[in-house]
């Protein structure tokens, strides 16, 4: 039998779950601008430091991430013209703070191949479980078809089960293709999942 506070407790995690959820819910991804970049930086500092401790990265180096060099990055990228067949998602909360990102584009930047690849989603950790990632990952899947691939791939972390159970609940399947990769200066192992479209 659960106590008043166990039960108000529980009251409160529902309440802030679909709070979060009501937030983004009518959020339709848009492509990103330089105006973004802080946003994103953040995102992507946050969401590596929440995903890839407990070994998957050195804990050190999860520390070191500056979100204001993460910024920098995008500022740079975003200043840039996308290549052909690429595109980037962003979607926001209902304040207008972007709290996810996607990026894909043709199977490792080859121009010519018919499969695309799914390079990077990241969402903010306190909006895991809200439908963010999956608002991201069909914008990011009808922009490769829309740009001609029948097939996509991604690489992802062997020990990272969240992602992994992700992915596989959108039809993405292991290929039991492995490799080791050099990932923003550490080097980390790497499965790759693919899906037919």
């Amino acid at each position: 039998m659960c106590s008043w506070s166990q039960s108000t407790r529980k009251a409160q995690r529902w309440y802030q779950q679909a709070r979060r959820y009501d937030q983004i819910s009518m959020m339709d991804p848009r492509k990103p601008e330089v105006r973004d970049a802080a946003d994103l930086g953040s995102v992507h500092v946050r969401a590596w430091q929440a995903a890839y401790r407990g070994g998957l990265m050195p804990d050190e180096y999860l520390e070191s991430l500056s979100a204001e060099q993460r910024a920098e990055m995008w500022r740079t990228a975003l200043g840039q013209p996308l290549g052909p067949r690429r595109a980037r998602f962003v979607v926001e909360d209902a304040l207008g703070t972007v709290i996810g990102f996607i990026v894909v584009g043709p199977e490792d930047g080859d121009e010519d191949t018919p499969a695309g690849e799914l390079y990077a989603i990241n969402v903010d950790p306190d909006h895991w479980g809200t439908g963010a990632g999956r608002l991201l990952h069909d914008a990011g899947v009808d922009a490769l078809i829309g740009a001609g691939f029948d097939r996509a791939m991604l690489w992802v972390h062997p020990d990272n089960a969240r992602a992994r159970s992700f992915y596989e609940s959108l039809g993405w399947r292991s290929d039991d293709v492995t490799r080791r990769a050099e990932v923003m200066g550490v080097e980390v192992p790497e499965v790759r999942y693919s899906i037919s479209f």
